[in-house]
Order: structure tokens, then C-alpha cells, then sequence
């Protein structure tokens, strides 16, 4: 199996796009954690970050063929596969309010939380239009220009979430927001995924336990265990031995 500590995720990514398992499984190894960490600061809620993280994965399984042509790096990549699909899960709940509390930043909740102006306002003590002057600020300082020299508010609200998917707005733009932006997700301490979630991708994606017939982060009983199967096996040998004489 390729080490997730040293292959690089443009190297597993492309293995994965031809049905290679063993890379599958490394790749989740090394990104789970960050992916997992995302889901949870979107939707507050382990469950319902859990059934996002398996989406995410079985998605990346079978779109990893045009993770080249997507305008992302590989990481970006699987970041915003993980993002878009907690922001979907997020607009589908009902009853989801913003968090209280004092915000680091109008980026980082609209982001890493998936906060709307409205709850961007609500968190600072702004409108709503006063939250998106503000957030403007922001983006024009992370992408370095100006708003007169070409910054693009409305592909940097798609790639947010807070503006609808449209033909109006140049898909480069919206893949270079998402590339900037997805290094946000940097800054949240990785949180190790259920080793549940990663049995139940691999049976959605026809895999079973391949390529491990175990998985290392699951606990066995000690009788299934080598030490113990041998150990059941000498005595019963032992018995056998007593028995014929």
C-alpha cells in the first residue's frame, strides 16, 4: 500500500481515477481527518458530518478521473468536495442557527462555518448589507487587488456558498476562489473520522473490507486475533491429545 505520510495526493488522486483501492485507502488516510474537521465546524453535528464525510469520499472515488480538469490543486480539490456537499447538507436542515459568540473573523465563518450574511450580521452587530461591505474588504485583501482592477465578488460568493451557481460567472474565477479559500480549512485541528464511516464507503463502493481485510482502526476480539485463533487451535490439539488416550 502506497504510505500516506509520502505520496503525494496528485499521485493517489490519480491512481484512484483508475481503480486502484490501495491508493483509495491511503488517500483517506492522510485527508480524512481535515475533511472530517470541516464537516464538523459546518454542521455542528458528528452524524450528520459522518454521512457528509462518506458522500464526500464516494463522490471523490468516482470523480477522481476529472479532479485535473476541475482548475484545483489536489488538496483544494478534496476540500471543496467535502465543503460543498456540508454546505448542501447544511441548507437542508432546518432549525440550523449561527453559533453564539464573538467571531474570529467574517471570512473564516462564512467559510469554515457556512454562515449566510444574515447570521454574519447577527454574530457582529451588522446588517446584513453592512456584513457583505465587510466580507468584500476581506476577499479584496486576500486575492491582493482592488475592487476596481477586477476582483470578482460574485465568483468569491459562489465559491462561499452565498450566491446561487449561475452561466453568469466565469467557472475559472469560481475554481481560483475555491483554491484560495480552501486553505482556510488549514487552520482546523484534523478530527479522526469513525473507522464506521470508512467500512460503510468502502461497501457503498462495492469494495467490502478490500484492500485490508481489516481495518486497522477497529478493535477485534481477542479470539479472532492471530494470537488468539492459534491459541484456540493448541488446545484444541490438547484435548484432542487427552481424548485418545
Amino acid at each position: 500500500m502506497p504510505d500516506a505520510r509520502t505520496t503525494p495526493a496528485d499521485s493517489l488522486i490519480a491512481l484512484v481515477a483508475k481503480g486502484d483501492r490501495r491508493a483509495f485507502d491511503t488517500l483517506y488516510e492522510s485527508s480524512s481527518a481535515r475533511l472530517n474537521a470541516l464537516c464538523l465546524s459546518i454542521l455542528k453535528d458528528r452524524r450528520e458530518a459522518e454521512e457528509v464525510l462518506e458522500e464526500a469520499y464516494v463522490a471523490i472515488w468516482k470523480e477522481a478521473p476529472r479532479q485535473a480538469d476541475s482548475g484545483l490543486s489536489p488538496m483544494a480539490w478534496l476540500v471543496t468536495q467535502a465543503r460543498d456537499r456540508a454546505m448542501g447538507r447544511r441548507a437542508a436542515l432546518s432549525g440550523v442557527a449561527a453559533p453564539d459568540g464573538w467571531a474570529v473573523g467574517l471570512l473564516r465563518g462564512a467559510y469554515l462555518e457556512g454562515l449566510d450574511y444574515a447570521q454574519l450580521g447577527r454574530r457582529h452587530g451588522l446588517s446584513a448589507d453592512e456584513a457583505r461591505h465587510g466580507l468584500h474588504e476581506e476577499l479584496e485583501h486576500l486575492s491582493g487587488h482592488a475592487a476596481d482592477e477586477g476582483v470578482s465578488f460574485a465568483a468569491a460568493e459562489q465559491a462561499l456558498g452565498l450566491r446561487p451557481s449561475s452561466g453568469g460567472v466565469d467557472a475559472a474565477q469560481v475554481a481560483e476562489w475555491q483554491e484560495r479559500l480552501a486553505r482556510l480549512a488549514n487552520e482546523l485541528t484534523p478530527v479522526m473520522a469513525p473507522a464506521r464511516a470508512r467500512q460503510r464507503i468502502r461497501e457503498q463502493l462495492g469494495h467490502g473490507a478490500a484492500p485490508l481485510s481489516v481495518d486497522p482502526l477497529e478493535r477485534r476480539p481477542w479470539w479472532r486475533r492471530p494470537m488468539g485463533i492459534i491459541a484456540i487451535l493448541l488446545v484444541a490439539v490438547a484435548a484432542w491429545y487427552v481424548w485418545l488416550r
